[in-house]
């Protein structure tokens, strides 16, 4: 088997959706027949906790797998392997800066599994250290999810001069594109910033269809499933159906 397409979800941001969508894309994506791995690099554990694992509870995560070379723990959770999070991962920051090669760690874990899936996404954290400089190294791709607000514009500038920086230890490296989130068609204010994400980037990045705010994916994480498992016939998973399309499509 080639290797997988790994793919960060990441945005410097908190609050954008990121656990959400990571979480109800590879459910999509597993669904059309692909083996997914996702991985928690959030020291919040959302992801973990949106499928269900309870955090406090693991006895195995990806901070031991990270930090002290542990073979990688892989749970099996709707249709999806999960490598996941605990609060611990906070501390990693911390203890991998007097290693060698920190940068490479999460590369490093991936490589172990990776011939066992077709696509892995990374939920990454929303603050830049040697994790999220792990998952860009690690990846392939990005896929950047911005809010449909003003404030979630401004640290773009930022955003994209972190991948640029990466760039010098993962030259392959790509941003696949930006995925508009948390859109409310009803708001003038969000549909204005919705047009600006189009302008603003969608001369030199590709803009995925928009994902819908909706009460049923707040339901669904408080259930601990994918959306489409909650509220299948919910406007939001034909969002999610789309993006999973226009990815698969390349």
């Amino acid at each position: 088997m080639k290797d997988p397409r790994t793919i960060a979800i990441f945005n410097q941001a908190g609050g954008v959706g990121k656990s959400t969508l990571a979480r109800d894309l590879g459910y999509e994506l597993s669904s059309r027949g692909r083996s997914v791995l996702l991985v928690d690099a959030d020291p919040q554990a959302s992801l973990t906790e949106f499928l269900g694992l309870d955090s406090q509870q693991l006895e195995k995560s990806l901070f031991e797998a990270l930090v002290y070379r542990e073979p990688v723990p892989i749970h099996r959770v709707y249709g999806l392997d999960l490598i996941p999070s605990t609060i611990d991962l906070a501390t990693a920051d911390f203890l991998l800066n007097a290693e060698i090669g920190r940068e490479l760690r999460l590369r490093e874990v991936l490589r172990t599994v990776k011939r066992n899936y077709q696509i892995i996404l990374i939920d990454a954290p929303p603050s830049l250290g040697n994790i999220s400089i792990n998952v860009l190294v690690a990846a392939d791709e990005v896929l950047i999810p911005v809010q449909c607000e003003i404030k979630a514009l401004r640290g773009a500038k930022h955003l994209f001069a972190t991948v640029e920086k990466v760039r010098m230890l993962n030259p392959e490296l790509r941003i696949t594109g930006v995925v508009p989130t948390l859109l409310d068609a009803r708001t003038r204010l969000n549909q204005e910033t919705y047009e600006v994400i189009r302008t603003r980037f969608g001369t030199n990045l590709r803009v995925f269809p928009p994902i819908r705010r909706g009460i049923a994916f707040a339901e669904a994480s408080a259930r601990a499933m994918p959306v489409q498992l909650h509220a299948p016939r919910y406007d939001g998973c034909s969002d999610i159906r789309k993006l999973a399309e226009e990815l698969l499509d390349g």
